[in-house]
């Protein structure tokens, strides 16, 4: 190998330029590299405020035996731990403030009891409400949320919300933790401008080399480089240059390696590992694009909601590797189904969210009849057990307006389905 490559065009050119093409490429490398520290820092963000929330938690529930709770007196809701009155208790949650930074809200309902936010008028934000989004996933929902731009009092937040319960498991309201966004930003600006500096300096000194040299090796090289800066910023559908994978030195090699690595990048971005269809980051990307289209050209989508019948029966009878068994095979329909019709994402769990681009109600609907009785006639086999699952699906027709409410119009219908009896889809 050491002597193939002595004997190359392209390993002799790298000694001419003392390896400031490679440099180049190692910097732009470090550029992609610099950005995916920006999004682990994002998620330190979230681990953070999550494992402050359990210290808050375990802290009230020290000082202050007993269950939350909320008692009216006199017109005025009190949100109590025990026997204790939350409302106007900021001395913990002012001082947790102070030492981290992080500011903290206990909710009622959606409306702010005690917080360390204040108005721009300088005054405590109590009495004002979450924002509808919030309701919905954590108040409604019950479920806890981590949002990287969520607006309060006019402030843009990193923040992570948890539900407050009663003992019963009634959703009383929540608890807030969150870091303003400019702050991590800032972090993230500091820690990434020597890096990029670096980068640029060294690609001027590589492009005053270069051009003393070969023109197309120069441009191969560049165009290698637009493609990974292409790919640093998220772009994982860039198309490679086809005349530089032509190329039969090492930068073509290389070139081939560059592609196997964004498809990689993309199964593990988009692709949700088990299923391989898209994830739900990526199928919501996708039903925004649609969304798009439609606003622009008018051209009809049709978005349907499916979820396996019994599912958990299946795991309880048979094993969750043998749901995993039964997840997989009905994905590979699906894939094959949805060729040339649109896309399909596992939304959660045994949800899949089906999109059916330029295509109308009645058609989407006689596709998705198909789909349930291949499923239907698909025995799934597992070792010696053979076994039958259905579908039940909700769809609807697309629009231009949020996609949550597109989806949540189709997960409606969905059970409607279900609590008729399953094996169908509601139009």
């Amino acid at each position: 190998m050491k002597n193939k490559l002595k004997g190359s065009g392209f390993f002799r050119a790298l000694l001419k330029m003392n390896m400031l093409p490679l440099i180049l490429l190692t910097l732009v490398i470090t550029t992609f590299s610099a950005a995916r520290f920006a999004a682990s820092l994002n998620v330190e963000t979230k681990n953070g405020l999550v494992d402050l929330y359990h210290t808050v938690a375990v802290w009230y529930d020290t000082v202050y035996e007993g269950d939350y709770c909320a008692v009216e007196k006199e017109g005025t809701v009190y949100l109590l731990k025990g026997d204790h009155p939350l409302n106007g208790d900021i001395a913990v949650i002012d001082a947790i403030k102070e030492k981290t930074g992080v500011d903290i809200t206990i909710f009622y309902q959606d409306t702010r009891v005690v917080t360390t936010i204040r108005t721009g008028q300088g005054e405590r934000a109590t009495g004002t409400t979450a924002n509808a989004t919030v309701v919905e996933d954590v108040l409604k929902g019950g479920q806890p949320h981590f949002y990287t731009s969520t607006m309060v009092e006019g402030v843009r937040y990193f923040s992570y919300y948890e539900p407050l319960l009663a003992a019963d498991g009634t959703c009383l309201g929540m608890i807030f933790l969150g870091k303003p966004s400019a702050e991590v930003e800032g972090l993230i600006r500091d820690s990434l401008v020597p890096i990029i500096a670096f980068g640029i300096l060294t690609m001027l000194a590589a492009c005053l080399v270069t051009v003393r040299f070969s023109g197309d090796l120069v441009t191969a090289i560049r165009k290698t480089e637009r493609f990974l800066i292409t790919i640093s910023k998220g772009d994982l559908h860039e198309e490679f240059d086809r005349n530089v994978l032509g190329r039969r030195d090492e930068l073509g090699e290389m070139g081939h390696y560059l592609i196997e690595m964004q498809k990689s990048l993309q199964k593990l971005v988009e692709q949700d590992i088990l299923t391989g269809l898209y994830n739900r980051r990526s199928g919501e990307k996708q039903l925004r694009q649609s969304c798009e289209t439609y606003r622009k050209d008018g051209t009809p989508f049709c978005v349907a909601i499916g979820d396996v019948d019994h599912f958990k029966n299946v795991n309880d009878t048979y094993g969750h590797e043998c749901g995993d068994v039964a997840l997989t095979e009905i994905a590979a329909r699906i894939r094959t189904h949805m060729q040339g019709r649109g896309f399909a994402a596992r939304w959660g769990g045994e949800e899949i969210l089906l999109v059916y681009d330029n295509m109308e109600l009645d058609e989407a609907a006689s596709c998705i009849e198909g789909l349930i009785e291949e499923i239907r006639n698909s025995p799934v086999v597992y070792g010696e057990t053979v076994f039958q699952v259905t579908m039940t699906f909700g769809l609807t027709a697309g629009n231009g307006g949020k996609i949550e409410h597109i989806v949540r119009d189709a997960d409606a219908k969905m059970y409607q389905g279900k609590n008729s009896g399953r094996n169908k889809v509601v139009v």
